[in-house]
Parts: C-alpha cells; structure tokens; sequence
C-alpha cells in the first residue's frame, strides 16, 4: 500500500517532506513479497536498484512473528537514534496486543503512546498504516475514514486516506494535518505498478449517489449480521461490546441497530449504573419458537 503510492505521494508531500532513510515494518507480506514489490516499483519508476535512493529503504517483515506494539522495542533494540527519518508500520491491527479491541478507547491511547516513544527514541516520524470502517466512506470527514476508536483519530498528527473518485476508474488522496497547511486533494489512478496524480478534479463518491436500491440492500445484510450476533431474550448483550463485533462506526451502528428495535426485532432495554446508563440489547423471539428474529 504504502509501496505503491511512493509516486503519487512525492509531488503531493514535497513541501514538507525531508530525504532521508526509510524504515519499512511490515507484519502483513513475507519477505520475498515485499523484495518483489520493492523491485517492481523501483522498475516502475526507473530507479536503479544499486542507487543510494533504492539502498536508502530498508525493510523488516514480521509476519508470524507474533510481535506486538510493545515487544516492537526489544526486536528493534539495535536502532540507533537518526539513522531513519521515517519508520512505516504495516499494518496497525496486527500491532495490537491480543485480546487489545481498536474500538477501546483507552487501548488505543495506549498504543499511540507507545509510536510516540518510538518516535523520540528513533528520533523519527512514524507513519501507521490503517484500514477504513467496512461500507461508503465518501460523506465522513477524512479523519473520520479509520475504523475503531475515536482516540486512533485524535492521536495522529497528520491523516493520509484513499477514497473512490465519482469516476470509477479513479480514486482521491486526501491529507489532514494537525500543525501544517493540509495540501489540496489529488486525484490519482492506479496503473500497476504504480499510483499517478491525474489532473482530473477530485471528486470524492458520495453515499448520497449511491443507488437507493443497492444502499438498501447492503444495509439489510448489515442488519442481518448484527441481527445473527444479538442473542434470544432473556439473554442479551451490552451495546459497547456488540459494536466491538462490527465494524461500522457509530452513526451506521446507530441507523442499523435502530431500525432492528423499530422492526420489533430486536429490544433494547436500558440500566443505570453510578452516572452511567448502559444499554443492552436481545433478539425478539419468533412465534415459532426459533431465533430467527422475526415476528
């Protein structure tokens, strides 16, 4: 991912990025994947594999490795402080701690933490890849884009995301920052093996153009899946740890999980605890005796 936008990204970070060496920490591909990816996109971009540019990336594939955000510091105890400018982590989800959710608020600080401390102890940028909530991302705001936690959007200092272009053969690059001037956003094309800025205007697809009748049927099979996770009364289950099942983001959960109690689907019942009201949830049972839901 980060691999393949090396061309695209150039012209549209050059004010405020610094040559330098690289550091790219992949958990997700084997380590003769990402050699063939590296080589494939240097050829794409006529880069000499014998090149200070080419030499200057070095990479560390961790993939079932089982290493986590914090045991990341004992396997890359030898870094010495400025030897990179940049350290890419890739991907996030396979960084966290097991049994740690992303929709955990307070974990997720916890990990965000913990790159800082990498950040000042490397004495580098880091850059997380992370993957957007399941569904349209046209009408959220881009630092809105991430799936999990609303900390994950608050922690970083400068969000880069991907997103359809109203045409279809295209998509839109976007970047916020938090201390700078964010750039304009670029429509880009992917044209293997490399993604290219287009001059074409950068129009992100809007959930509102989607046809009603395919909107209508993705967010049936959605009510289905929460529909499948909720148990049969008496039994039932707390809204946080439903909404950790799913990856959908609160507003969707919300319509969703709405109109299952408005079907009479699906009953919500309410409990206060201390200052806190938690919410739970059961599955309606059928006439029939099973737990399809239906009434």
């Amino acid at each position: 991912k980060v691999l393949f936008l090396a061309a695209a990204l150039a012209p549209f970070l050059a004010a405020i990025s610094t040559q330098g060496r690289v550091l790219i920490i992949d958990n997700e591909l084997h380590q003769e994947t990402l050699a063939s990816r590296l080589y494939r996109i240097a050829d794409g971009m006529k880069i000499d594999p014998q090149s200070e540019a080419y030499q200057n990336i070095d990479v560390i594939s961790l993939r079932g490795q089982n290493i986590d955000i914090n045991s990341l510091e004992t396997r890359l105890a030898a870094i010495e402080p400025g030897t990179y400018t940049l350290a890419i982590v890739d991907a996030l989800y396979r960084t966290l701690p097991q049994g740690t959710s992303e929709n955990d608020n307070a974990a997720m600080m916890a990990i965000y933490n913990r790159l800082d401390h990498y950040a000042a102890k490397w004495d580098a940028a880091i850059a997380v890849v992370h993957h957007s909530s399941k569904g349209a991302q046209g009408d959220k705001s881009v630092t809105d884009v991430g799936s999990g936690a609303g900390a994950i959007s608050r922690a970083a200092d400068t969000h880069i995301v991907i997103r359809p272009h109203e045409k279809p053969e295209l998509c839109v690059l976007e970047c916020v920052t938090r201390s700078f001037k964010s750039p304009e956003p670029v429509s880009i094309k992917f044209t293997w093996p490399l993604w290219e800025a287009v001059t074409t205007v950068a129009e992100v697809k809007r959930v509102g153009r989607q046809n009603g009748e395919q909107q209508a049927k993705e967010d049936s099979t959605a009510r289905q899946e929460i529909l499948d996770a909720i148990p049969v009364e008496p039994k039932s289950i707390q809204q946080v740890k439903l909404r950790e099942k799913f990856d959908f983001g609160v507003p969707k959960f919300a319509r969703l999980i709405g109109g299952l109690v408005r079907d009479k689907k699906v009953k919500l019942r309410r409990k206060t605890s201390g200052k806190r009201e938690l919410v739970y949830y059961a599955k309606v049972k059928s006439d029939s005796g099973n737990d399809s839901g239906t009434t």
